[in-house]
């Protein structure tokens, strides 16, 4: 997708025609502009720069993408399967990744569920570690959790983050 062609205009300080809702070049002294999720192809400070006349400093921007697949492709990589986590086992509630095949006990050594997958080698999908941005949503097959940071929101009944949760009885995920 690309951004839309707005016509120079010869009135126009930036050699950009204004939005028919404007009035004015002039960049409010309260106003900055926030661009978020746009394709970098996109550049959405020069766009809103030369729509809106505001310095560049006040344009802020944040990219966002989607995630890479955790599926295998069609090129090769190294594999590492699933196992054990290193280290003493656990004495805590028994932890099952379902898609994995593992089964282990739960040690307070893990700051989380997805600390205690990652142990492991299981793929999980992750990004703040927080309860904040909802990727690492997990269907929870069986068990109770605990959440160790409160998230912002709590996920739909069922699921659970794992990024911030402990066990509290035996748990199986679907991972």
């Amino acid at each position: 997708m690309k951004p839309t062609h707005i016509p120079a205009s010869a009135t126009s300080p930036k050699g950009v025609r204004p939005p028919p809702h404007s009035r004015s070049w002039a960049c409010p002294p309260t106003l900055t502009a926030i661009s978020a999720g746009r394709p970098p192809s996109w550049t959405p400070s020069a766009v809103t720069c030369a729509i809106t006349a505001c310095p560049p400093e006040r344009i802020h921007t944040e990219q966002f993408s989607a995630l890479p697949a955790i599926n295998p492709g069609v090129t090769p990589t190294i594999t590492v399967r699933p196992h054990q986590p290193p280290g003493p086992p656990g004495d805590g509630p028994l932890i099952t990744f379902a898609r994995s095949g593992i089964t282990t006990p739960w040690s307070p050594a893990h700051a989380s569920l997805l600390d205690l997958a990652e142990a492991c080698d299981i793929p999980t999908r992750w990004s703040c570690r927080t309860g904040v941005c909802h990727t690492c949503i997990t269907h929870l097959v069986s068990g109770d959790i605990t959440y160790t940071t409160q998230p912002l929101e709590l996920p739909e009944a069922g699921t659970v983050l794992v990024c911030c949760s402990n066990p509290t009885t035996e748990v199986v995920l679907d991972l």
